[in-house]
């Protein structure tokens, strides 16, 4: 028995391999799509085999595989485009005012008599 396995039971050791070979595979999963269908008759008929019909309104989340993809190429579901996202620049004057008001009133005793 080696040192790098030494206290690991057999039992522990089994599907080692099964393992890792799965984390690479959802490592290289390309990451879901928001579709969105092209008519309200789509939405009624269509469903993706794995993940199922549209919702009564709005988008869908599916993930990119080949059916999703053949979907987009015939038109039959547009891809949402995804929000904006927020600048740093436009954070809460909330926190700021607080340490402002703080270093205004430094120099007052901390007194809660």
């Amino acid at each position: 028995m080696t040192d790098e396995h030494k206290g690991l039971s057999k039992a522990s050791l089994r599907g080692l391999r099964t393992k890792q070979r799965m984390e690479k595979m959802r490592a290289q999963t390309p990451a879901p799509v928001r579709v969105v269908p092209a008519s309200d008759a789509i939405r009624r008929v269509m469903k993706h085999p794995a993940r199922g019909n549209f919702p009564a309104e709005g988008s869908a989340e599916w993930p990119n595989d080949r059916f999703t993809k053949r979907r987009i190429a015939d038109g039959s579901v547009t891809v949402e485009k995804p929000p904006p996202k927020p600048k740093p620049d436009q954070r809460e004057e909330h926190p700021q005012r607080a340490h402002r008001h703080r270093e205004q009133h430094a120099d007052e005793p901390n007194d809660a008599a």
